[in-house]
């Protein structure tokens, strides 16, 4: 009897242990979703989507390590906000004769070619071959100094001292002065250790109760330009036997 109720106890504590296992393995942790974490008390972390990578544009620049993409500036031009080129003389030969001064010969709109212009009214205007390169305008950029011979059909051929003014490379008339009839230049000059902005002519002239046919003196003048005219700063003459 005795050995019966042992084994009866054995059986109901072998019995009970089943089910506390039962319960434990029962409300146990439940495997971990996708996305969730595995440790119990933590709320899930749910997984960011992988950020897509930035797609180059067709044809835009190539970027060089320690380079930057934007596009170099370009560099001004050799004449842009840079000193102009200086005239020559040889520019004279086809250059224009309209303003500066030269209103009063009737040839408004009238341009040299090869050093030369003629008029319908008979006038005729022949560039001379002395000429000096310079500053006479004061803007730094090298003018033009020249001389004209304008016939009107008599007997006349008045002489007259032209600046052209330097225009972004091209020679625009700025201001004339006349020298007068038959009075024939011979040289125009740049002094190099003279005063800015001034030029030396000389020329061949008469004396005031001279006659017209014959020239007497030779004379040295300064001038500047004061547009539109080119004044008379001083002269000196010497006599002159042709």
């Amino acid at each position: 009897m005795n050995r019966s109720r042992g084994w009866a106890r054995r059986v109901s504590q072998v019995t009970a242990a089943g089910l506390v296992a039962g319960l434990v393995v029962a409300c146990g942790p439940k495997d971990s979703a996708a996305g969730e974490a595995a440790v119990s008390g933590k709320p899930g972390k749910t997984s960011k989507p992988a950020t897509a990578a930035p797609t180059k544009t067709p044809g835009g620049p190539a970027k060089t390590p320690g380079s930057s993409t934007k596009p170099p500036s370009p560099k001004p031009s050799g004449t842009a906000g840079g000193e102009a080129k200086a005239l020559t003389c040889d520019q004279l030969r086809d250059a224009s004769l309209d303003g500066g001064g030269l209103e009063g010969y009737g040839i408004s709109g009238a341009t040299l070619s090869a050093g030369r212009w003629e008029g319908a009214d008979g006038i005729v205007i022949e560039l001379q071959p002395q000429c000096a390169i310079g500053d006479i305008t004061g803007d730094s950029a090298p003018d033009a100094v020249g001389a004209l011979k304008i016939s009107t059909g008599g007997t006349g051929k008045f002489y007259t001292l032209v600046t052209w003014r330097n225009d972004g490379g091209t020679p625009v008339p700025a201001a004339a002065a006349e020298l007068g009839d038959r009075t024939p230049v011979v040289s125009i000059d740049f002094p190099s250790s003279g005063p800015a902005r001034q030029v030396t002519v000389v020329y061949r002239t008469r004396g005031d109760d001279d006659p017209a046919a014959v020239v007497t003196l030779t004379r040295t003048a300064v001038y500047k330009v004061s547009e539109p005219t080119m004044v008379e700063l001083h002269h000196s003459d010497a006599p002159y036997t042709p």
